[in-house]
């Protein structure tokens, strides 16, 4: 299928496999480091480049098609669906307005173009327009005085135009992003079936873009209490700090660290297990933009050993060793019910802790109090993972960078 678009003509390939395939958004982000490990951070660009990984499975003709398409068209431009940003639309006959709420698809469901698969068939659609206003009471006027009886009243509905007229009936829509092949094509076949592999780099024109809502605050940074995933049975950390070693190789050496702390890093994993999920994760990483906008996470790793008993105010009683020496300053404290709040510890003495705000609550209503850190990634490439049955899988990098 080839249609004609501002960007010249463009093949759009419709069966792109979900399974086994990879989404990667690249941010660009400058980390000017001083000697005791402050950070300055500078994003060099307002939105991330979109990469996107197929492994398409052909058997008999279907692999020489392939074959054939790609050898014809291996430097033009492609026209990608993301089947991941799937919707279900109102069926529509010879209408050119699709009904949608749109907002949680706004980074990638926009004007430009999209594929919709009905019963019809897949075709490629034009959006020329976001939202209408339509008219639910006419304006009524006293044909004596043109004097308002009745006002008019109109009201926004969501969704988006076409740039013509169509009929699709349990259909679905998705984003449709303009590509080039980023790189070669590479194919392994088997005589009678073949697995070619693509890489295709979306356009600049037609990047996604997304300006999150503000979340919950603490500190004048985003906080947010997202779970950690194993990595299997474990997670594996690693604790760093920046080190010379002066070593002459003839007699004994020296070593010095400009860093008054070490740094901690791990793998932030995380399972989407349906389209809300997908969403939410998405907000929170174009909130990040790589590693640019730090934000707030509890240390779910047992570091504190609490001994309070009864009502908790600002005081904690621990027999955790080295209390002093970490210099850690803030907590999280979650609550059986599902709750969470952050304090910030005010005080050391010995095993004591003095925190604010006031925690006020039951020690047998706390689940668990964890430190709490302020990360940001490590990382300005993020790479979706989809496994099928809507699913995805992401890791990332972090690190924090205050405690």
């Amino acid at each position: 299928m080839k249609i004609q678009t501002k960007y010249g003509e463009v093949h759009v390939l419709a069966n792109c496999p979900l399974l086994d395939s990879t989404e990667r958004l690249e941010w660009m982000t400058e980390v000017h480091e001083s000697f005791d490990s402050t950070e300055l951070r500078y994003p060099l660009r307002d939105a991330p480049r979109q990469v996107l990984s197929f492994n398409y499975v052909q058997m008999r003709k279907a692999l020489g098609d392939m074959f054939h398409m790609l050898y014809a068209n291996l430097r033009k431009q492609w026209g990608i669906p993301l089947r991941q940003v799937k919707r279900s639309i109102p069926d529509m006959t010879d209408n050119d307005y699709i009904i949608l709420d749109a907002t949680d698809t706004i980074a990638d469901l926009r004007v430009g173009f999209a594929f919709i698969e009905s019963n019809e068939g897949g075709r490629a659609v034009e959006i020329t327009e976001r939202g209408r206003y339509i008219i639910v009471q006419d304006e009524i006027r006293d044909p004596e005085t043109d004097e308002v009886i009745q006002e008019l009243i109109t009201e926004y509905q969501d969704g988006f135009r076409l740039a013509e007229n169509i009929t699709a009936t349990n259909a679905v829509i998705m984003p449709m992003r303009i590509c080039i092949i980023e790189g070669d094509a590479s194919i392994n076949s088997g005589g009678f079936w073949s697995n070619s592999s693509v890489v295709f780099r979306v356009i600049a024109e037609d990047l996604p873009e997304f300006e999150a809502d503000v979340p919950e605050q603490f500190l004048g940074d985003d906080i947010y209490f997202k779970p950690l995933l194993l990595d299997g049975s474990s997670l594996e950390m690693t604790l760093t700090q920046h080190q010379n070693i002066v070593d002459g190789d003839v007699g004994g050496f020296q070593d010095f660290t400009h860093w008054a702390k070490p740094r901690y890093l791990k793998p932030f994993k995380s399972l989407l297990r349906d389209w809300n999920q997908y969403t939410e994760y998405r907000k929170f990483l174009f909130r990040r933009m790589g590693r640019f906008q730090a934000f707030w996470m509890p240390l779910y790793e047992k570091h504190l050993n609490i001994l309070n008993t009864g009502n908790i105010t600002t005081s904690l009683s621990t027999n955790t060793k080295y209390l002093l020496e970490a210099d850690r300053k803030h907590l999280a404290v979650k609550r059986k019910d599902g709750t969470w709040s952050a304090h910030t510890i005010t005080a050391k003495t010995g095993g004591s802790l003095t925190v604010s705000p006031a925690i006020n609550a039951q020690r047998k209503d706390i689940e668990s109090i964890y430190y709490l850190g302020l990360y940001r990634f490590d990382a300005d490439h993020i790479e979706f993972q989809f496994l099928g049955g809507g699913k995805s899988q992401v890791t990332v990098p972090i690190v924090e960078i205050e405690q």
